[in-house]
């Protein structure tokens, strides 16, 4: 029998004669490898990365996404003990609260990150005979942490940043060592300052666009057989998704909540960030003729996760998570959710007009004739019908949310609203086949759309609808490409044969222009999380984001179908600004609470 030792040495000698490559076997820094588990520390170090990346949120309905809706004037919940409800109206608790576990996460992930960067370990450590091959993966995976701590810290700066009960602009604190918060002693930690965080994500954005990939599609290297990058990679964040992170960071650096004085270079350098990233589409992904390629005219498909809409992906699910939260009862769901009316009135006219323009044409008495394709795309209203893959003779269920109908508010595991979330759903999807469908899901951490926004909110606060020459595309170019996209069941576009409202919206100006820009964020990204953290870096004040919302009563009398909005609950928050957790405050004292929750620490 030969030794365990033995069997070591030959493994040894055997490495040395395949690859002669110095430093294979040199100490890691260290220096606690032993005969019994060196040959596991590439695993253990390369594991790093991979349990930061396995912490990322996979699916929309989350806290971190939907959840963001709700808070907003887009959803509401059928359940009134959720906790984000009751943190939305004014009831929140300290034992309860949501994001204390995204705030946990979030320092999780990053102390993955830093034990992978610490004195260059990951950087150094041999992974792969092949010295080429090694060398490529070595240089990603440094990417990867860069990129994975600049995720998980603008995530953190998105939940927790804002002024603290000392009247500063505060973020969150800031660790580049390899630190658990969930251990350690934090009686001496702090919050770094909002710009000291924005200043953090912004350097590690740069330092993992200098290691990754530009993008992981493999027809954008067609040269190379180095099996560590290209689609191989898909899945991870690449260069072109740090390109859009900064942009996110950078646009909400500039945003009224959190840059009181105006600063306009901050608009201008989330503009030039968001530029960037459409430029990667246009030009490198743009250029292509091979399958993947993009095409910024084609529609955009939810359920391909290999959608060139796409920057940057979560790991790819495929279950019947949202068939079974979005759709009533009487079609094998729970209707948790409901969109509210105020979002059904932000989708305009099939004609471009929002529909209280005296040229929409829209009907109060028939409100969902010739409306924006996209509300029909996003939402289910009375009448509905759930057609299987667009084929209208194959009609699984009509919505009936009148009073006294099967999908009506109020009833077992309906919407409170009377409307039903459609976005993400598999039309294909039944609960009584023998054989239920799925399909594919995944979130979409940056895509093409977003960045459209960004830029043409950015680039209208510096030079206007109208103005090119600064950027290279003005801020009505980006709107257009968004209303004239056909979407994903063949319907044109809004803007596809003319576009007079996005006309007059930019010749009216800057001011009028930032009212579509907004809307246009709305109907876009409804139900993705954006809503709530908009509206609050667009305000001034909480009273602006405080508001009542409605749900739709629909009644049936004599033949004739009536309308009617009513009050469905309001927004109530101390403060533009969440609060830190009870717990985390308690334990770091140095913290300061955010302002408005002053008995929160």
């Amino acid at each position: 029998m030969i030794s365990d030792m033995k069997k070591h040495i030959i493994l040894i000698l055997v490495l040395g004669l395949v690859c002669s490559c110095k430093g294979f076997l040199e100490p890691l820094p260290n220096g606690s490898y032993n005969e019994d588990n060196y040959d596991e520390y590439p695993k253990i170090i390369r594991g790093y990365v991979e349990k930061a990346y396995d912490l990322l949120p996979a699916g929309y309905i989350s806290t971190d996404y939907l959840g963001g809706d709700g808070l907003s004037d887009n959803m509401s919940w059928r359940s009134h003990t959720n906790a984000l409800y009751k943190l939305a109206t004014g009831s929140p608790s300290m034992s309860d609260y949501s994001f204390s576990t995204i705030y946990t996460r979030d320092y999780k992930g990053i102390y993955y990150c830093n034990l992978f960067l610490k004195d260059d370990i990951g950087r150094t450590t041999r992974y792969m005979v092949d010295a080429e091959s090694n060398a490529k993966l070595q240089k990603a995976l440094q990417g990867d942490a860069y990129a994975l701590r600049a995720w998980y810290l603008y995530d953190l700066l998105k939940f927790f940043g804002g002024r603290s009960t000392d009247g500063q602009m505060m973020g969150v604190p800031i660790f580049t060592e390899p630190i658990d918060p969930a251990d350690a002693d934090l009686s001496q930690v702090s919050r770094a300052t909002y710009q000291e965080c924005v200043e953090q994500i912004l350097r590690d954005c740069d330092s993992a666009y200098v290691n990754l990939p530009l993008g992981n599609r493999d027809f954008l290297r067609e040269n190379e057989m180095i099996p560590v990058l290209g689609a191989v990679r898909y899945r991870r964040f690449d260069g072109a998704g740090m390109l859009a992170l900064k942009a996110c960071v950078l646009l909400t650096w500039a945003s009224p909540a959190f840059n009181p004085y105006d600063d306009v270079s901050r608009w201008d350098a989330a503009a030039k960030a968001a530029k960037a990233a459409i430029d990667y589409k246009l030009n490198v992904e743009g250029a292509s003729s091979v399958n993947g390629g993009f095409d910024p005219t084609a529609s955009f498909l939810w359920k391909n996760p290999n959608t060139s809409e796409a920057y940057c992906i979560s790991q790819i699910t495929n279950n019947s998570t949202y068939e079974n939260n979005f759709y009533p009862q009487g079609f094998g769901g729970s209707g948790n959710y409901g969109p509210t009316q105020e979002l059904v009135d932000a989708f305009g006219m099939s004609n471009g007009y929002p529909i209280d323009h005296p040229e929409s044409g829209y009907n109060p008495a028939d409100p969902y004739k010739d409306r924006d394709p996209r509300f029909y795309a996003n939402i289910f209203h009375n009448g509905s019908m759930v057609v299987r893959n667009t084929n209208v003779s194959d009609v699984m269920y009509v919505f009936d949310t009148s009073e006294g109908g099967k999908d009506a508010p109020g009833l077992v595991n309906t919407s409170p609203t009377g409307y039903y979330i459609k976005k993400f759903v598999h039309l294909g999807w039944n609960k009584n086949d023998n054989k239920v469908e799925t399909a594919q899901a995944c979130i979409m951490y940056w895509r093409w759309t977003q960045m459209l926004l960004c830029f043409a909110e950015a680039a209208n606060q510096v030079v206007g609808p109208l103005e090119s020459s600064t950027y290279g595309m003005s801020a009505k170019d980006a709107l257009a490409y968004i209303r004239n996209r056909p979407l994903e069941n063949g319907s044109a576009g809004v803007g596809a044969a003319g576009d007079p409202y996005l006309d007059a919206m930019a010749v009216a100006g800057a001011e009028e222009f930032e009212k579509l820009v907004k809307n246009e964020w709305r109907v876009e990204t409804c139900f993705e999380g954006f809503r709530f953290h908009n509206i609050r870096r667009w305000a001034k004040s909480v009273d602006e984001i405080n508001q009542d919302l409605h749900r739709i009563k629909v009644v049936k009398e004599n033949g004739i179908v009536k309308y009617e909005k009513v009050r469905l609950e309001s927004r109530k928050y101390p403060s533009l600004w969440l609060p830190l957790p009870y717990m985390e405050v308690r334990r770091a004292p140095l913290m300061a609470q955010n302002e408005g929750w002053e008995s929160w620490k």
